[in-house]
């Protein structure tokens, strides 16, 4: 009998976790694992799998813990979810079960207690002192970090269990410029959160309000905005490799990041690249890809976009096969075996 794995996710949103998943899942199935994608709303993931022709079940349950440090009020949402959660497993035999989400991690981790083994695919950087730490040991039965950044914010016994395996990510040729491009294209990816910096990004673009050769272009926000005295355009998160095709710089501004993808793709394309000097993109640049780290600041920003000319992002040809998605999925095999 095959192992059956179960990847569960909200659905409310398209991003890089949601990316690397998929292309997880993909070449799993080409391993000969039986895989099941489930979704708890029928919103932005549903569009992407149905246009990408990917079947996904749909199980609703009641609600999802609320960020915060309540333990007692975490639990009370643990149990609400518990036998939906819980029957599912039974009735579809899950073998191990992949979280990639907080949420979806502390509500299927507590389910699969005693029942499945899973997986907790651990994306962002936590405090070593978050209640989170205390779930992640407890419900977990092997640790994925998705980089060193992420590895080194889990305590002794976390780190004890974990296994750090970047994002899979499906090489980029280099994209010729169309000969008539009359704009510069900057580019943002990701969503309107603080630790994405899109507010610094916001700042950047109002110093070139007056450029009206200058367009700056931001994916992956919930819905359409018009900011008002500002050039930026906002845009759905779509195909990557149409995003890089239209821009000619990736403006990375986050405060925090786990790993920050979007770097290795656009350097892979010999894009330029200007980023934010966290830990996630200084690692990027030590080990995959020369960028330019800047203070994240957005005059260090704007004094690069103002230079004649910006160095294009190179590829460390050494070490680009790890994140390559033959490599993630043997490692992600092996725990695994190891596991079950």
């Amino acid at each position: 009998m095959s192992t059956k794995v179960c990847f569960p996710f909200i659905g409310d949103s398209l991003g890089g976790s949601h990316i690397s998943s998929i292309t997880l899942i993909n070449t799993l199935k080409s391993y000969g694992y039986e895989v099941k994608i489930v979704l708890h709303e029928k919103n932005t993931l549903a569009k992407f799998l149905k246009k990408k022709k990917i079947k996904y079940d749909l199980l609703k349950i009641k609600k999802f813990p609320n960020k915060g440090p309540y333990f007692l009020k975490i639990l009370y949402f643990l149990f609400m979810n518990f036998f939906t959660i819980r029957k599912f497993l039974d009735e579809n035999k899950i073998n191990i079960v992949h979280g990639n989400d907080l949420k979806v991690n502390l509500c299927w981790g507590f389910s699969s207690l005693k029942k499945s083994k899973f997986i907790w695919h651990q994306r962002n950087v936590i405090k070593k002192k978050s209640l989170i730490q205390f779930f992640i040991l407890v419900f977990s039965s092997h640790i994925i970090a998705i980089s060193e950044t992420v590895f080194n914010c889990l305590n002794k016994l976390l780190k004890r269990k974990t296994t750090i395996i970047y994002n899979p990510i499906r090489k980029i040729k280099i994209l010729k410029k169309p000969n008539n491009k009359k704009f510069l294209n900057i580019a943002f990816i990701g969503k309107r959160k603080y630790e994405k910096g899109f507010d610094i990004f916001l700042r950047i673009s109002e110093n070139f309000k007056k450029n009206n050769k200058i367009n700056f272009n931001a994916y992956g926000l919930e819905k359409k905005i018009l900011f008002k005295k500002t050039n930026i355009i906002t845009n759905k998160f779509t195909n990557i490799k149409s995003i890089i095709k239209k821009n000619d710089i990736l403006v990375a501004t986050s405060r925090r990041e786990g790993f920050g993808r979007s770097l290795i793709e656009f350097a892979m394309a010999k894009k330029k690249i200007i980023a934010s000097n966290i830990a996630a993109h200084k690692e990027i640049n030590k080990k995959f890809a020369k960028v330019i780290i800047v203070q994240n600041k957005p005059q260090n920003f704007v004094k690069i976009l103002k230079r004649k000319e910006i160095s294009f992002a190179l590829v460390k040809k050494m070490n680009i096969d790890k994140v390559s998605p033959n490599y993630h999925t043997k490692k992600v095999i092996k725990i695994y075996k190891r596991i079950c």
